[in-house]
């Protein structure tokens, strides 16, 4: 699997969650500009949302390593269209692995153990 397929996995498998948890996905672009744009949006009741995913491999999980500014923008963005934004961290491990090397080799086709504890809410400081 490449960077890309791992990052498409992870927003497949918090795609699924959210519509789970009863969330209308809008849009889903695993291939967005993790630096500018969300890759779900998506609502749920009288919430609107942007999704920010990132994905990891075992022992890891996906970390928001893009820094500060790019966090703002990513906030500011979801404020301009009215929307919260949040973060969601997806760790998979390959389960055909029989050793900690083995279980963080990404492979297309088999099977994959999902850690995924749920959406942090990303907020900018109150102004003021």
């Amino acid at each position: 699997m490449t960077e890309a397929d791992i990052h498409a996995f992870g927003v497949e498998i918090v795609c699924k969650q959210l519509e789970k948890d009863g969330w209308l996905i809008d849009s889903a672009d695993a291939l967005a500009d993790i630096r500018t744009e969300p890759q779900i949006v998506a609502q749920k009741d009288d919430e609107f949302a942007f999704f920010v995913v990132r994905t990891g491999l075992y022992p890891g999980r996906g970390r928001f390593e893009e820094g500060n500014e790019v966090f703002q923008t990513l906030v500011r963005h979801a404020r301009e269209h009215g929307a919260s934004c949040y973060f969601a961290s997806v760790g998979i491990a390959n389960s055909e692995g029989e050793t900690e090397e083995e279980m963080s080799v990404p492979i297309k086709g088999v099977a994959y153990n999902v850690e995924f504890d749920g959406l942090v809410k990303m907020e900018l400081p109150a102004e003021e």
